[in-house]
């Protein structure tokens, strides 16, 4: 049986997972918008709503000893978005989706070879279950080839910064509140966006319709969604906070279906309940 406090973690990781989930379909709205605007504005907007938030709801002050992990964490979680959505661009959305969320397994081999941890063999098996289901989600969505193998770097190189991200956050959120962190993370991952935007003459602006989805990027997947992965990194190993993502193809195809129209095929329903068991073994077999 799980503890309160365990079942509390689970619980918001499964509304991270859902938050998470709307990443890839939201961005399909603004089609003309360039990643690194998307990402900025997703940034910017996530950071803006949490600084409003706090100057109600009072923050304690952030440790100094903090600040730099922090700028850094902002850095690579920019990083990262402006690879996932470059790879959404030059990929299909499932070679994109399926490498953007590969992140545990480069946490799992820094915790296993730098912090010398083992993932029990019951939790392996489940992680690699999990892949396996999210391969088999994207079943033949996926293309490898020249055309995609630009995309496919983006995608993956996105799961190398996530990874960092996390392996980050792990150490900050043992003393430091999710809003407190979260506002400044977002805050230099916008500011570093704005400078790759200024330095490569990206634009910007974005039209009046286009507000309200980049509003919805900044808070159903970033401030559920990633809000919730790094509340859960406090309780939980950055390689099973990171795992849950694989869950996210399986929704990302069902808010295809209901927002595009496109089908379900018989592999999601395979390939989901793959996954989602290896996300349950992982999870009970973590310790």
């Amino acid at each position: 049986m799980f503890a309160a406090m365990d079942r509390m973690v689970l619980i918001v990781l499964i509304f991270g997972l859902l938050g998470v989930s709307f990443g890839a379909p939201l961005a399909r709205f603004v089609p003309e918008l360039a990643a690194i605007t998307i990402a900025f504005w997703r940034m910017a907007g996530a950071s803006g709503l949490l600084w409003g938030y706090t100057a109600v709801k009072r923050q304690g002050s952030l440790d100094r000893s903090k600040f730099l992990s922090i700028v850094i964490a902002g850095i690579f979680l920019a990083l990262h978005f402006a690879c996932f959505y470059s790879a959404v661009k030059l990929a299909p959305i499932a070679n994109a989706t399926l490498f953007a969320t590969l992140a545990p397994i480069f946490t799992l081999i820094y915790e296993r070879f730098v912090l010398k941890r083992k993932l029990p063999t019951g939790a392996l098996v489940g992680l690699w279950l999990a892949i396996g289901g999210a391969v088999v989600v994207q079943g033949t969505g996926l293309k490898i080839g020249p055309e995609e193998t630009l995309g496919n770097l983006y995608a993956l190189a996105s799961s190398v910064f996530m990874s960092v991200v996390l392996i980050i956050a792990e150490r900050i959120r043992s003393t430091t509140s999710n809003t407190q962190y979260t506002r400044w993370l977002y805050l230099f991952a916008a500011l570093t966006l704005g400078v790759i935007a200024l330095s490569t003459g990206i634009d910007l602006r974005f039209s009046l319709p286009d507000a309200k989805w980049l509003l919805g990027l900044a808070i159903i997947p970033t401030l559920i969604g990633h809000n919730s992965m790094s509340y859960a990194v406090k309780y939980l190993r950055p390689t099973i906070v990171g795992s849950m993502p694989f869950g996210e193809p399986i929704l990302a195809t069902l808010l295809a279906w209901v927002l595009f129209g496109e089908g379900v095929g018989m592999h999601v329903v395979i390939g989901g309940g793959i996954t989602l068991t290896g996300l349950v073994i992982l999870t009970l077999k973590r310790n």
